[in-house]
């Protein structure tokens, strides 16, 4: 279990989106377009300073769709474990995205992103 594992950690939203970032190895362009924010906003909250410190409890502004990908997130890392599993599921065309990319059809609209964090939620009550 890679050590990102501990999802009942307290993070700050900008603490989870360094974490992903990180552990998902994705650069800066393809975490904005998950997320549909310019890099200048995203470099701005993932690297430590006192302003994102102050937003801890809160969402920064412009990263509101940073919830659900936290959320997708989370779940990956419940189903799991590994992080090369997580990174594999999401990089690997799948027939119930239609043969495309997890991250791909997540990067491709908001409610799309909303989707796979459904598809998710749902694949674990199924289990």
């Amino acid at each position: 279990m890679s050590e990102s594992a501990s999802l009942n950690e307290e993070r700050s939203i900008p603490e989870w989106l360094r974490r992903i970032q990180l552990d998902w190895a994705l650069s800066i362009d393809q975490l904005c377009a998950i997320l549909r924010v310019d890099p200048p906003l995203l470099e701005a909250w993932i690297v430590p300073n006192e302003t994102n410190r102050a937003f801890s409890g809160t969402i920064p502004p412009g990263l509101d769709s940073a919830v659900p990908l936290i959320s997708i997130y989370r779940r990956l890392t419940q189903m799991h474990p590994e992080t090369e599993d997580q990174v594999k599921w999401l990089f690997t065309a799948h027939t119930d995205f239609g043969g495309a990319k997890p991250i791909d059809v997540a990067a491709s609209s908001l409610e799309n992103l909303y989707w796979v964090g459904y598809f998710l939620d749902s694949a674990q009550l199924k289990k």
